[in-house]
């Protein structure tokens, strides 16, 4: 201690540390308690002799004496009381002999600002704490410093992970990678663009988990790989999931809360009229206030509102396409553009009670689960062009390839799935337009290898936000370019020239593109860019953090390349080496295949659905071919699960003209084993190889094979004995009207050939693929 004067006398001087402890326990109890414990913590550390003697003297009986007196089972004696205004000035009687009056002065000074701090703790330990009051207790963390000295590391990981489980995930997979990667740092710019009830319980959703982390995982790669450098997140406003507990509250809506527990049949007749009443529903004031503040910011571009329900992009399930994204033109006064908003939202919650996702969720034995819908507003990529607002190009990427076209591609090899103007034609199936098809391992293997094929096979229509109709819309690529003038940044590498039965390479963004005939290759950004290399190092990063691979969503302004979403890829089960049996006789094939075959065996079959091409073109309205999907919804619930195969014309499921195409969707065919699509060369029936769509992603999830067939093809076998002349049993499953018994055909396996089954055998390896009859019995 040092020395002060009085009077001429010396006088001891009182240090710092003193005058503020004896202030802590003249005004504050419980704080003194806590820097007492402290204090006795911090002197056992240093394994001062006096502090032990201080704990004896208050718990005289050990743990081992306790054990021997009153056993195992029995409570410990309890000490003698621990007051703390009295044990406090021992424990420092004995901290002034050991240590330092200026470090003791920083003990406590420290341990003062670390209470201080405690605030957000204490909030956080409320399960469901409100966002305003995590807003604030967070706003006053960072105002004392809370990411700085006063707090220790571990300190900081528990204030990370207790935010990360109430607002991100409470998904442990989740949290174990997300601690690592999202800080503090980044967690107080996240809040700034989360808004909801200010009372409220509701998470972000998984969407927008999904994309927060991919986000701060990519920014901390790319410290050590540059090849990331130009990779962005779109801007993003996010609204917690408990909104729609709050809309619902609002608008006395509860009477839709349990609809999830009626069968299917019941949701799809009454989803229409629900989504009609959720859109003419009110928000509170509050809520449109943070409708208001979005759209101040988000007033340059067009905007899509994206789902991101509590279930979506888990490591469990996916969800893909079983809730709404909707586009905004964003345009307008700013009334206008509040109503689009608050329609678009109030369609996006709507869609929790969509028949597809009840389906799925039956299907995943999630229905119990209370699903609340949280939403993404983000900022559309892209640049005008003309009326129209478009990104350059975008897509999705998969780290594994499920439906390979080429058996030197790998699994692992990944695929991209390409499009020019908005990521809508890449996700989707689409009549007569194909998006380009590229292995980030392989770029060089592409799908279509002649012209013809490049020709046929490639994307003709663009998906547009047109700025002056205020709508969403599909249009030709020569419509596109003539609104450009051909000025679209990054066009001379998504195009090729078609000049006489030849393909020719831009040679600059100079070129006319206008008096061109165009072909959509991606050609120059595969060859001359590093967008597959950036691709493939997402993909790499992302599924190596993840542990799994991983499913993307992507879009460029034809500078910088923008990730939209991140989700674990959709499961699916261990490929089996499948060999194709040979010396079958002929009379026991059903049908082979050559071409786009994945490994799998499917067997025990017991019913094969088969759509016939002639009678579905022969059909004369629209009306009766949704009547031939129906009779496939009632087929897959009335055949035995699994125990079925669904064999069509062209494409299952397709948007865009049915003619071409069953309008199924997933919750009509989830039952089946394996999907048929066949081409025939006399209708326009051509399959499409949906690699990385949604409704390739349902399959893949659900464990169905896919498979298409070209019975024209000589090298293939297509029994027409077998398909057309076996006795139709549609009747014995669903009453329907005897004019579709020359559409639908269901086979009884066992019709054709007493006592067997039909087994599937698919070769990926060496795409070769078999259908034959076999006797039950036989392995």
């Amino acid at each position: 201690m040092g020395l002060a004067t009085k009077n001429n006398r010396v006088l001891p001087q009182v240090p710092e540390w003193e005058i503020v402890l004896k202030h802590i326990v003249f005004q504050d109890q419980s704080l003194t308690f806590r820097i007492c414990r402290k204090m006795i913590i911090h002197l056992e550390r240093m394994k001062i002799p006096e502090i032990h003697f201080l704990l004896q003297e208050l718990n005289p009986v050990s743990e081992q004496e306790s054990v021997m007196t009153n056993g195992q089972n029995w409570p410990s004696p309890r000490g003698n009381p621990f007051v703390a205004s009295e044990v406090i000035l021992k424990v420092f009687e004995i901290a002034d002999f050991h240590i330092a009056d200026d470090e003791i002065t920083d003990l406590i000074t420290l341990w003062i600002q670390k209470e201080k701090l405690r605030n957000l703790a204490k909030v956080l330990d409320l399960r469901n704490a409100p966002l305003g009051e995590v807003v604030s207790a967070l706003g006053q963390y960072f105002e004392l410093g809370g990411t700085k000295e006063f707090t220790s590391i571990d300190e900081r990981m528990g204030v990370r992970v207790s935010i990360i489980s109430r607002f991100l995930s409470e998904d442990l997979l989740y949290i174990n990678i997300a601690k690592k990667y999202i800080t503090l740092l980044s967690i107080e710019k996240i809040f700034d663009n989360i808004v909801g009830p200010a009372y409220g319980s509701g998470k972000v959703g998984g969407k927008s988990a999904g994309i927060i982390l991919a986000d701060q995982i990519l920014q901390m790669k790319k410290e050590s790989n540059h090849k990331l450098k130009n990779v962005y997140t779109a801007k993003s406003w996010y609204l917690t999931s408990d909104g729609i507990v709050e809309y619902i509250n609002y608008n006395a809506l509860d009477e839709f809360t349990f609809s999830k527990y009626n069968p299917l049949e019941k949701l799809k007749t009454e989803y229409p009229f629900l989504k009609y009443i959720f859109k003419h529903s009110q928000f509170t004031p509050d809520a449109i206030s943070s409708f208001n503040k979005i759209l101040d910011d988000l007033s340059d571009n067009p905007i899509v509102v994206r789902s991101s329900s509590l279930l979506e992009d888990s490591f469990e399930a996916s969800f893909t396409g079983k809730y709404k994204s909707l586009f905004l033109s964003n345009t307008g006064t700013h009334e206008e553009r509040l109503n689009a908003l608050m329609d678009a939202i109030a369609e996006v919650y709507a869609s929790t009670f969509n028949p597809e996702a009840i389906e799925y969720r039956k299907k995943n034995g999630l229905i119990d689960f209370r699903e609340e819908m949280g939403i993404i507003i983000m900022e559309v990529v892209g640049h005008r062009h003309g009326k129209y607002f478009m990104p350059s190009y975008a897509g999705v990427a998969m780290s594994n390839n499920e439906f390979r076209w080429s058996n030197r591609i790998k699994r692992s090899d990944g695929v991209i799935r390409l499009v020019l103007g908005l990521g809508t034609r890449a996700v989707d199936r689409t009549i007569n337009d194909y998006p380009a098809l590229i292995s980030p391992g392989q770029p060089d293997l592409r799908l279509n290898q002649s012209i013809s094929d490049k020709i046929k096979y490639s994307q003709r229509f663009v998906d547009v936000i047109n700025l002056e109709s205020k709508a969403f819309e599909t249009v030709s690529i020569e419509e596109v370019i003539a609104q450009s003038g051909g000025d679209i940044p990054g066009i001379e590498k998504m195009v090729s020239f078609l000049r006489e039965g030849n393909i020719a390479e831009p040679i600059s963004s100079m070129a006319d593109f206008e008096s061109e005939d165009l072909l959509i290759t991606f050609n120059g950004l595969v060859a001359n860019t590093d967008f597959v290399v950036q691709i493939r190092e997402m993909l790499k990063e992302l599924s190596e953090v993840y542990g799994s691979p991983v499913d993307l969503e992507f879009a460029s302004d034809g500078e910088k390349l923008y990730l939209l979403q991140c989700r674990p890829q959709s499961k699916k089960t261990k490929e089996e080496d499948v060999k194709v049996p040979v010396n079958i006789p002929n009379e026991m094939k059903i049908f082979s295949a050559n071409k786009y075959v994945s490994n799998g065996l499917v067997s025990d079959i017991e019913y094969v659905v088969y759509v016939d091409a002639l009678g579905y073109a022969g059909l004369g309205s629209e009306k009766e071919m949704r009547e031939v999907a129906l009779i496939v919804s009632r087929l897959n619930v009335s055949l035995p699960m699994r125990k079925f195969i669904l064999v069509g014309p062209g494409r299952w499921g397709s948007k865009g003209d049915i003619k071409l195409g069953v309008p199924i969707n997933y919750s009509d065919i989830h039952n089946t084993s394996l999907l048929i699509e066949y081409a025939r060369v006399k209708q326009d029936y051509e399959p499409e190889l949906s690699f990385g769509s949604h409704f390739f992603q349902d399959l893949v999830e659900a464990d169905i094979k896919y498979l298409p067939l070209y019975p024209d093809q000589e090298e293939n076998l297509f029994n027409e004995d077998f398909f057309l002349r076996s006795a139709n049993s549609l009747n014995d499953f669903v009453d329907t009207d005897k004019k579709y018994l020359n559409v639908v055909h269901l086979i009884r396996v066992s019709d054709f050939a007493n006592d067997c089954n039909l087994s599937i055998y698919m070769d990926g390896e060496n795409s070769d693929a078999l259908a034959i009859v076999k006797e039950k019995n036989l392995s």
